[in-house]
């Protein structure tokens, strides 16, 4: 009997300590609102994404995009995410206003004049600040911030060389009050419809215009109902990359230092993989017979000359001169940091991400 008992202790010890090897790996649904295309800015990073959180998991995480809105516009997305319905999401700083107003420091115009110099804000110590508040107040876990891109402005009625040209055309934005106030200052109609609704919207003439960034007025074939476009640049958009709090902190320590890192990488070859698409796409644009307006400084002056109080103002009067003055002055430090150093990190980001992607597609 005692013999007995020895070896079913045994087997209950082993069954105990394999039993992490039999259970099933935790799922994660991440939604974007970005095209399902392989070369995708965002269907690449993912793929990494995924190979860097099932690697580092030891195959405890199983995590899957649904790309092109599958699992709802970005609001949506952004409120399953906050409920606990879906457990991640890629989405823009479109929708998020109504679930942290702060967040519209990032709409401030011409907040920054390089893209090295947005990912340096994106690490500073004021974004820290800005992710511990956002969890607080919403449920809602930022593990990563990346490149969604400077926008544009495009429209299928006359050239923008200038903002009187935008003077009564309908403009769609993001449904952000802080970039509809930036549009209306400029003379312009601006109407916010969701992304998955913005193609037909422009075909069916319900708006004239819109603005974004490069990659998806290429990948979404914008080029089809939009003629012209200018490269004003007047905002820098993010990309986030949201969980859903409860489900964090559910996870083992292992696997959250997984996700930490695979959110990590992606947000690298995010920001990399835009700077590669966006000039094989100015090109792309150019040869389906959009034609590309590049604004002088004298133009530029003229732009931020409108565009920057109004959006300040009604920033200012949002969330307070503490979040605006934090963000300004840290973004004053990260021009500082990277000033001369622009295209080499830049260089350093897409040789980082292509090495990493080569991985995840062995």
């Amino acid at each position: 009997m005692k013999r007995l008992l020895t070896v079913f202790a045994a087997v209950l010890l082993a069954v105990a300590l394999s039993s992490s090897a039999f259970a099933d790996p935790v799922a994660i649904r991440i939604a974007n609102s970005g095209p399902d295309k392989p070369g995708n800015r965002t269907v690449k990073a993912g793929q990494i994404f995924m190979n860097v959180a099932k690697t580092m998991s030891n195959g405890e995480l199983d995590p899957t995009f649904y790309h092109a809105s599958q699992l709802g516009a970005e609001r949506e997305a952004l409120e399953g995410v906050q409920i606990g319905t879906i457990e991640m999401a890629t989405l823009s700083g479109g929708p998020v206003p109504g679930f942290f107003p702060e967040v519209m420091v990032f709409d401030i115009p011409y907040l920054f004049s390089s893209n090295a110099a947005a990912w340096e804000f994106f690490n500073s110590d004021f974004m820290q600040k800005f992710k511990d508040e956002f969890v607080k107040k919403t449920g809602v876990r930022i593990l990563a911030i990346t490149e969604n891109g400077f926008r544009h402005f495009t429209n299928k009625k006359n050239p923008i060389h200038v903002p009187a040209d935008l003077k009564g055309l309908k403009v769609r934005t993001m449904q952000n009050p802080a970039h509809m106030a930036m549009v209306q200052a400029m003379g312009a109609d601006p109407t916010p419809i969701a992304f998955s609704e913005l193609y037909m919207a422009l075909q069916q003439g319900v708006v004239d215009a819109m603005e974004c960034p490069i990659a998806l007025i290429h990948d979404m074939k914008f080029y089809e109902v939009q003629d012209y476009m200018v490269l004003d640049g007047h905002l820098y958009n993010p990309l986030f990359v949201f969980v859903n709090e409860s489900f964090y902190q559910g996870l083992s320590d292992t696997q959250k230092k997984a996700l930490d890192e695979a959110s990590k990488q992606f947000a690298i070859a995010h920001c990399a993989f835009n700077q590669e698409a966006n000039g094989e796409a100015l090109k792309n644009l150019a040869d389906q017979g959009m034609e590309i307006y590049h604004p002088t400084a004298e133009d530029l002056t003229k732009f931020r000359d409108i565009a920057q109080p109004a959006g300040l103002k009604y920033i200012r009067e949002k969330i307070g001169d503490e979040w605006v003055d934090a963000a300004l002055k840290a973004a004053a430090e990260a021009e500082a940091t990277v000033a001369g150093k622009e295209d080499a990190i830049v260089q350093e980001y897409i040789d980082t991400a292509n090495k990493a992607l080569a991985e995840a597609q062995k």
